[in-house]
């Protein structure tokens, strides 16, 4: 079972909890990290001596436990729209997901869902109060449109793995670009609406394959 966060954005800022949420494996958290847990001892297999006097060999295996993962998600996303709907989010490194854990971990889905009567779509003119917008690591964005799907965007990419935890390293972190539009805009947005929630879902590892279709430089086309 699968760790998941979820963070929330606007389209100039959103909120989610701040506080950091431990949780058991199959819980869905809104908090920025997670507590590590203790690992149950697996049960040891015994070599019987077969013949040799005082010697054997004996197997030592490690495996992660994703019962709780430390990581922390951005907990909020803010975008702000120009006269021609062109929207500007904040900076990757203002929108990174950290790992705060001993071990690498990686993203496997992200799933966007909607709020308060907006509309995630490729087509910004297709109907009113639309947003079209990419999230992701420079080369394996993602479409917030396809990611609003009920299963989300599964991700494969390894652009999306996080080495272990380290002061001395850069690539414990994803820094998330963003880039968007919205049209046809009823609503008041002089100041802040919530227009959808994210929802990462981390788990122990890293993605060998590189994901295909993924846009590279953060355009909408």
């Amino acid at each position: 079972m699968l760790r998941t966060t979820r963070s929330q954005f606007s389209d100039r800022i959103a909120h989610t909890t701040g506080r950091r949420c431990v949780g058991r494996a199959g819980a869905l958290l809104a908090g920025l990290s997670l507590a590590l847990g203790l690992v149950a001892a697996p049960a040891a297999a015994l070599a019987e001596e077969g013949g040799r006097v005082g010697e054997n060999t004996t197997l030592v295996t490690v495996v992660a436990s994703d019962a709780n993962l430390r990581f922390r998600v951005p907990t909020v996303i803010p975008f702000v729209a120009a006269s021609d709907g062109t929207l500007t989010g904040p900076s990757p490194e203002a929108t990174k997901i950290e790992n705060l854990s001993a071990f690498g971990l990686k993203v496997t889905n992200v799933k966007v869902s909607s709020e308060n009567g907006w509309s995630h779509s490729s087509d910004v003119n297709g109907a009113d109060n639309s947003i079209d917008w990419l999230l992701g690591p420079k080369g394996s964005m993602l479409r917030a449109s396809a990611a609003a799907a009920e299963t989300g965007t599964a991700i494969t990419d390894p652009l999306w793995n996080m080495t272990y935890y380290s002061d001395d390293s850069s690539t414990d972190d994803i820094l998330l670009e963003t880039a968007g539009n919205v049209g046809r805009v009823t609503q008041d947005i002089s100041s802040p609406v919530h227009i959808g929630t994210v929802t990462f879902t981390v788990a122990p590892g890293a993605h060998a394959a590189v994901q295909n279709g993924a846009p590279a430089d953060g355009g909408l086309s």
